[in-house]
């Protein structure tokens, strides 16, 4: 078989070549391994039991060995049957389905503000265009506390009359309406506004606030009227304020009427107006020293409009009032 050569057998295991002229001789083939280098990879390894369900990894470094432990957020796949493990007892873990909306438990542990509440996720979705509604609809993140409850920063004793209409339609007493109110438009529940706006007390402040809207950029106007009472009573500790109110922009008649002429206006601190609703400077006037009153200061009836003496054809329409606050 010419330059062929072949394995043959031997008395001590070990192959020999010899020539191809023996036909009892049998050809073996091996193959050649190739040994890879082993690529280290960082074992990782899961920890479930009753009370934790967390996942440990632990990382070769160049100082040692580093091990990560966090909570595990499963993701249900179309027809698995969740796991469901709790921490000590409390909140269980949030479910994520495979389109990555968050299944919440039907019982829900809340953290008001620091004051703890349970009840049912059918009682948070109650109304669908509720903020509330909105939380637990699976759609968006909902922070927890350390317990796992999840956690709303608001009033703890408030929200709880919040629960209260969510669960039976209750409606919270008078010396509460003001607070629970807010909290109220805060969630989005309309149907709770709507009753809460015939008590007295919520109906009184609805008044007060539509009366205020009639004049323009009224709650900038009283802030800035404190803030210039503060500054003016450093000396004598009385907050004066002139105050140019108008309904109606002046408008001369006459062509000799002088536009520059040294008005009464010129020393106000304050300029309020035009407005359309049909109540007068006055009435301004009044509702800002009301406002003042309830705040807690201590105001002076502010005097009779000071006029403009200015007269050229026509006498000038412009006036002033003099609001001040003592301290």
């Amino acid at each position: 078989m010419g330059d062929i050569h072949k394995l043959s057998e031997s008395s001590n295991g070990l192959g020999e070549y010899e020539s191809s002229d023996s036909m009892e001789d049998v050809f073996v083939f091996k193959p050649i391994k190739v040994r890879a280098t082993p690529v280290p990879q960082p074992r990782s390894t899961k920890i479930e039991s009753p009370e934790t369900d967390y996942h440990c990894q632990i990382r070769e470094t160049e100082v040692g060995y580093q091990t990560n432990t966090f909570p595990l957020m499963r993701t249900i796949s179309q027809g698995a049957t969740p796991k469901i493990l709790t921490h000590d007892g409390m909140q269980p873990a949030d479910i994520i389905s495979h389109d990555g909306i968050v299944k919440f438990p039907p019982i829900i542990r809340l953290n008001v503000g620091g004051v703890k509440y349970m009840t049912r996720l059918s009682t948070l979705i109650k109304y669908s265009d509720s903020m509330l509604a909105a939380m637990f609809s699976g759609r968006y993140p909902v922070d927890k506390d350390e317990e796992g409850n999840y956690f709303l920063d608001s009033c703890g004793t408030t929200f709880g009359y919040i629960l209260d209409f969510l669960r039976n339609m209750s409606v919270p007493p008078n010396d509460a309406a003001i607070s629970v109110f807010r909290e109220a438009n805060y969630y989005g529940l309309h149907e709770l506004s709507e009753k809460l706006k015939l008590k007295p007390e919520i109906a009184c402040v609805t008044v007060k606030e539509a009366h205020r809207a009639l004049f323009p950029n009224y709650n900038e106007v009283r802030e800035k009227v404190i803030s210039l009472a503060i500054e003016h009573a450093v000396i004598t500790k009385i907050g004066e304020v002139i105050i140019y109110a108008f309904r109606t922009e002046f408008v001369p008649r006459t062509q000799t009427f002088n536009l520059n002429h040294n008005c009464v206006i010129e020393n106000a601190h304050i300029k309020v107006g035009p407005w359309l609703a049909s109540v007068d400077e006055e009435a301004f006037m009044k509702c800002l020293e009301n406002d003042l009153l309830e705040e807690g200061f201590t105001v002076r009836p502010h005097d009779v409009k000071r006029k403009c003496r200015y007269y050229h054809g026509q006498t000038c329409q412009k006036f002033v009032y003099k609001l001040q606050i003592l301290f």
